[in-house]
């Protein structure tokens, strides 16, 4: 256990990378700031792929364990999601005891409280979506010194891994940045043009690391030569991650700006609202890039049909990174190292250039399911009623 406890304190610079989820966290969810963005690479080895991770199998130990997911919200598609997957991993481990799943319902004290609760029943691991931020982090620390392995994951709550819980587990949202804007100048080519960056609640930093991996990208890839982020520099455009706002926002944009070529956006969902800004204004539209959504994805497949040229790409909506959790909590319990990655980049789920990556539109779910969970098709069905 000493082992494992040290081998994560390396982890804390990197807490700033992972950050609330596009559509899926309160705004409190968030961490760090802005101005951190440029030290959060200081210890590389914490990121990783998606091809580095491994099955739950080399991790489930023999040692019987109750593990529990206590989420700060569980209202929305999303995180219905990650209770699935996170049932799911921990089904592969015969010596695991899923307890009741602990849903604070966007309320602080509710989050700290369930978590007391789970402590007292015996959980032993306990996978953490901290909505509540560093409201939660002397519950956290409490639970981690009582000898709970803790792992909060894609919200930042601040403090130390090996010393406030046991590791950090999360989402590289740079590279997401330089995903989308790579891809955003490769296919906007010679003739260049010009781009938005749509972020989501004001100052959530999520959005603000994306566009630093979005200017680093038009700074350094010759193939962004002759397109213009329109963006104020390091300044995201605020749609709050939500379609209806994000459609107000768009049209305001497109009253200022007669020409879009590109827009990079963080968010499938809100981006529904954008394409309806789009179409009401009768604008062609642009190139966009977003993380993985049914709704979004229905919405091109439809569009495509009467425009050829209109093509997007996605990021994965990255529910699964709660079966790292799993892991990396059960791995800490059971005494086996797990040097899978912290921090992952999120590979490319859909590209509408890339026949063998088309967007994926299942008309029988909701507008808000993500496909890119790893999820049998069956369980689909059910997780979303």
């Amino acid at each position: 256990m000493v082992t494992n406890r040290r081998r994560v304190l390396a982890a804390g610079s990197l807490i700033a990378v992972a950050l609330v989820g596009a559509g899926c966290a309160s705004p409190k969810g968030g961490g760090g700031s802005a101005s951190n963005v440029n030290s959060v690479y200081t210890d590389k080895g914490r990121i990783g792929e998606a091809s580095q991770l491994k099955p739950i199998t080399e991790f489930c130990g023999t040692t019987p364990l109750k593990v529990a997911l206590a989420d700060g919200t569980g209202d929305n598609a999303w995180r219905k999601t990650a209770r699935a997957e996170f049932e799911d991993e921990a089904a592969k481990c015969p010596n695991l005891t899923v307890m009741p799943y602990s849903d604070a319902q966007n309320n602080p004290q509710k989050a700290i409280s369930d978590l007391k609760a789970l402590v007292a029943q015996g959980a032993n691991a306990i996978v953490v979506f901290p909505d509540a931020g560093q409201a939660l982090l002397p519950t956290l620390k409490e639970a981690y010194q009582a000898g709970v392995a803790v792992v909060p994951w894609t919200a930042n709550p601040g403090g130390m891994p090996g010393t406030d819980y046991t590791t950090f587990v999360g989402h590289n949202t740079i590279n997401d940045g330089h995903t989308w804007a790579r891809w955003t100048c490769q296919h906007l080519g010679d003739a260049g043009g010009n781009v938005l960056f749509l972020g989501g609640t004001p100052g959530n930093t999520q959005s603000t690391t994306e566009i630093k991996g979005v200017e680093d990208e038009f700074a350094s890839n010759p193939a962004c030569s002759k397109a213009k982020l329109l963006n104020e520099p390091g300044k995201p455009i605020d749609t709050d991650w939500n379609p209806a706002q994000t459609q107000r926002v768009v049209s305001g944009l497109l009253t200022k700006y007669p020409k879009v070529d590109a827009i990079i956006s963080d968010s499938g969902d809100g981006s529904v609202g954008g394409l309806r800004a789009f179409t009401a204004a009768g604008r062609k539209l642009p190139l966009w890039t977003a993380n993985d959504n049914n709704g979004f994805a229905c919405q091109w497949q439809q569009i495509h049909g009467q425009q050829a040229d209109f093509n997007v790409v996605t990021v994965s909506s990255r529910t699964w990174l709660v079966r790292l959790a799993l892991r990396k909590a059960v791995a800490s319990k059971e005494n086996i190292a797990d040097n899978e990655p912290d921090i992952v980049n999120i590979p490319v789920y859909e590209d509408s250039f890339d026949q063998a990556k088309q967007p994926k539109c299942e008309a029988s779910l909701p507008a808000s399911a993500i496909l890119s969970a790893q999820l049998p098709p069956a369980k689909f069905k059910t997780i979303y009623n």
